[in-house]
């Protein structure tokens, strides 16, 4: 006999195994599940980590009988030994990287939770966006692997634990539910979503039914060892009909389930955190880079030869860089973003971008930072780029800082750097070709489109409708073309001189004559250049020659604000492009100069005019005007102030530091504040975090304030008992109920009277005397052959009270406070052997 039970004890336990496969199923599939925010192979990586780490730090547990909290200092150990090669792949650039890694692995536990909802999804191995997925898995698997070779009964526990991954995959993942797949008839709304519930909930379906027979099989056994009944030879099948009937109703049960609520279940409505997250970066406290447009063009400092950036690659296939795409204009400026903005114009972390690898038919373009930058472009946020960009890498010490600070607006088709590029900073960009557009002439506006009549000046219309062209593609492009011809190119209110053969400008390159220009694009501006062009053509006839209607001076900066607004008032969306026109690509024969010899400088730098056709794509024209024709004679120019050194650009607003939270969005709005905030409405924004504080706190304080009731109304039932013996007994239980959420121990099968001398021991204020006659009394009320009294029952209880005041104050008043809100005396119970009413 003593043979065989050692053969059964030497036997594996299938029900080991069966938990550590339930473990090991449910890690796959929250890693499954995790797959659509990650997309990247590195996740394998940091789950499988996770795991090997849980199970090698509990194994190592077992075996020299560590206790949890050993196991839990050990596997954080672990974790800040670990974490950095497992989720932190971008630290391996540099050793620099690696040592910061581990302040980053610190700093992301804490902080990425959040940062990983304000991301644009998939995020790869995007920063430190894995750590939240390691952290997940690290904690569950280490307290399952701890319950699971620790052989502790409550195997359930293991249910709630391991479905946390998937919980982090669900509330952690994207909005997207997939494309629907048809079942029987039956559309599936969310296939990927289904398919990770069946398989979760399954798996613990499956799981607590197995064990919960695999535990009654082993009852069974025992008690047939024990008393020699041998169980029937029909026991064991009637145990796998059993499970297998559970299975089928299971099966049964999710083949109408599923589709039924798939198809109830609209895919709009699929909420999780992301979706109450703006993961956008705010960029309108920036200066508008149009505004700022003829610093390039300055002779002191020499910001016009000056290099503003290199590049080598595929410059004929891509055609432009661009700057920046201005598409909102409000009478006083074109602005990348809208003063209201929202997430379709607003520039997030697309990691898909920064991580992607090359790919075939791509054109690749290097980048490099000049000197020029910042004197160029202003702020120096807007990072050149190329339209249809796939991909982009950057290069040199600072790789993860600018990684960081990249942000992009697909619909702009236009980046920003918000950790400020410097001189020698490069990139690499990957992008599609260019293919050829449709002829500006060709176009129709949108289908829906209705012409714009805000901030569009009264000369411009009246212009407009006098040159009788029509609308639609040929008479924009008509349009356009006049707007050129009649207008003149100047970058200067001031002469700029004549330059010299070493320092050339703008005005010797162009070899026109002089004439001076005020800068601004607001709808004065724009509005008096449509005024001389009308006073001009009014003086000398709509059918004069060129050179006659020539009459609009300015540069890049009025004449794309004019181009655009006169596609917006025939129909055509439109927008604003600053940026370089590289060498080898198509250029208009008036344009401002191409990039030459791989370099770009001030000189190069130029806007054009992108605006939206019936396709739906954007088509780019020039609008530079012509600097051949000087000004007709005697015209009716733009009035210059005697001062002209005092005109200042709209908006010369101090630059925000490129340090800014890029993430915000929340920017002060101090329009239309009034100066006296007095009365009640100073007060609502203080009432509102004070409510909100409340609010929580009282949160926090409703479990505890339960306990501190239920335990009261515990007390007051048991006063109450009907009868004296029952009211008496009910009394010495709540004197246990008091000492065990003190911290003593339980009477368990101690007698009334020993536990009385035990809890006299531990307080040195209760009255030892006092304690042993309130024992025996409660053992005479129970025991005795006659009914105690309700007086005797009343002076029980006010003996009672005493003895469980003195009986606490023997301890410190934090004990006192945490035995309010104890749950010992639920767990353990009052009931002692032998003294059982």
């Amino acid at each position: 006999m003593a043979a065989r039970r050692r053969g059964r004890a030497a036997r594996p336990d299938t029900a080991l195994f069966v938990d550590l496969g339930f473990v090991l199923a449910l890690v796959a599939v929250g890693a499954f599940a995790a797959w659509p925010i990650y997309q990247t192979w590195y996740l394998v990586v940091t789950v499988a980590g996770a795991v090997v780490i849980a199970a090698g730090v509990v194994l190592l547990g077992r075996l020299r009988r560590w206790s949890w909290g050993l196991i839990s200092v050990c596997t954080a150990a672990a974790y800040l030994a670990f974490g950095v090669p497992l989720a932190i792949p971008s630290a391996f650039a540099s050793r620099a990287d690696l040592v910061l890694g581990y302040r980053d692995l610190v700093v992301a536990t804490v902080g990425d939770w959040k940062k990983l909802v304000t991301v644009d999804a998939p995020v790869g191995h995007f920063q430190t966006l894995l750590v939240p997925l390691l952290v997940t898995m690290l904690v569950c698997t280490t307290a399952a692997f701890s319950i699971v070779f620790g052989r502790a009964r409550s195997y359930g526990v293991l249910v709630p634990i391991m479905l946390l991954p998937t919980a982090f995959a669900i509330v952690f993942g994207t909005t997207s539910n997939g494309h629907p797949l048809e079942i029987g008839g039956f559309q599936v709304a969310a296939p990927t979503h289904t398919v990770v519930g069946v398989l979760a909930l399954g798996a613990a379906g499956g799981f607590l039914v197995w064990r919960g027979q695999h535990a009654r099989t082993l009852a069974l056994r025992e008690a047939a060892a024990a008393s020699g009944i041998r169980r029937p030879a029909g026991a064991s099948v009637g145990s796998a009909r059993r499970i297998a009937g559970a299975v089928a109703v299971a099966l049964v049960g999710l083949a109408v389930a599923v589709p039924l609520s798939s198809t109830a279940l609209e895919p709009s409505q699929r909420h999780v955190l992301r979706s109450a997250v703006d993961p956008t970066a705010q960029l309108s406290q920036y200066t508008s880079p149009l505004t700022t447009y003829r610093a390039a063009f300055s002779a002191d400092p020499d910001t016009y030869n000056a290099a503003v950036l290199s590049y080598s690659g595929d410059a004929r296939q891509l055609g432009r860089l661009r700057v920046a795409t201005m598409s909102f204009y409000n009478g006083q400026q074109y602005t990348v973003l809208p003063s209201d903005s929202d997430r379709s114009s607003a520039f997030a972390h697309l990691p898909q971008l920064t991580s992607a690898s090359h790919g075939s038919g791509l054109a690749s373009l290097d980048v490099t930072i000049g000197k020029g930058f910042d004197a160029a472009l202003g702020s120096g946020v807007w990072m050149p780029t190329v339209d249809g960009l796939k991909a982009v890498g950057f290069g040199g010490a600072d790789v993860n800082a600018l990684t960081d600070g990249f942000y992009y607006n697909t619909t702009l088709q236009a980046g920003a750097e918000l950790h400020k590029l410097s001189p020698g900073d490069s990139y690499t960009l990957l992008a599609t070709p260019q293919a050829a557009t449709a002829p500006l002439g060709s176009l129709t506006p949108p289908q829906g489109a209705v012409p714009a009549t805000a901030d569009i000046p009264d000369s411009l219309t009246q212009w407009v409708q006098s040159q009788n062209l029509g609308t639609g593609g040929q008479a924009l492009a008509g349009l356009i073309q006049r707007l050129r011809d009649r207008g003149f190119l100047s970058h200067s209110l001031v002469s700029p001189g004549t330059g010299t053969a070493s320092d050339p400008t703008w005005l010797r390159e162009t070899g026109g004559k002089f004439q001076q220009s005020l800068a601004g694009e607001s709808m004065d501006r724009i509005g008096e250049l449509f005024s001389d062009l009308l006073r001009q053509q009014q003086k000398v006839g709509a059918d004069a020659p060129a050179a006659s209607l020539v009459a609009g001076v300015g540069d890049d900066e009025q004449f794309a604000v004019a181009s655009a607004l006169i596609a917006e008032s025939l129909g055509f969306p439109a927008r604003v492009v600053l940026g370089f026109t590289l060498a080898g690509s198509e250029t208009d024969a008036g344009a401002i100069p191409a990039c030459d010899g791989g370099v770009c400088r001030g000189k190069n730098l130029t806007a054009w005019v992108e605006v939206q056709g019936a396709d739906q794509k954007w088509v780019p024209f020039t609008t530079t005007p012509q600097s051949k024709l000087p000004l007709a004679k005697q015209p009716v120019t733009t009035s210059v102030p005697k001062l002209p050194t005092q005109v200042q650009q709209h908006v010369a607003t101090v630059q925000p530091p490129p340090e800014a939270n890029p993430t915000g969005g929340n920017r002060q709005n101090n329009d239309r504040t009034p100066k006296d905030a007095a009365g009640p409405a100073a007060w609502l924004p203080a009432l509102r975090i004070g409510g909100t504080i409340l609010l929580v706190l009282l949160i926090l304080a409703a479990p505890l304030a339960s306990l501190v009731i239920v335990k009261a109304a515990r007390r007051r039932e048991r006063r109450a008992t009907p009868s004296s013996a029952g009211r008496i007994a009910s009394g010495w239980d709540e004197l246990v109920d008091t000492a065990v959420d003190l911290g003593l121990p339980a009477p368990g099968v101690r007698t009334r009277v020993e536990a009385a001398a035990l809890y006299s021991a531990a307080s040195r204020a209760a009255d030892s005397t006092t304690l042993r006659t309130l024992a025996h009394g409660a053992d005479d009320a129970v025991f005795g052959a006659f009914d105690p009294t309700p007086d005797e029952a009343d002076r029980f209880w006010a003996q009672l009270d005493e003895q469980r005041s003195r009986l606490a104050a023997a301890f410190p008043r934090w004990k006192r406070l945490l035995a309010l809100v104890s749950l010992r005396s639920f767990r353990t119970g009052s009931r002692i052997g032998g003294g059982e009413r």
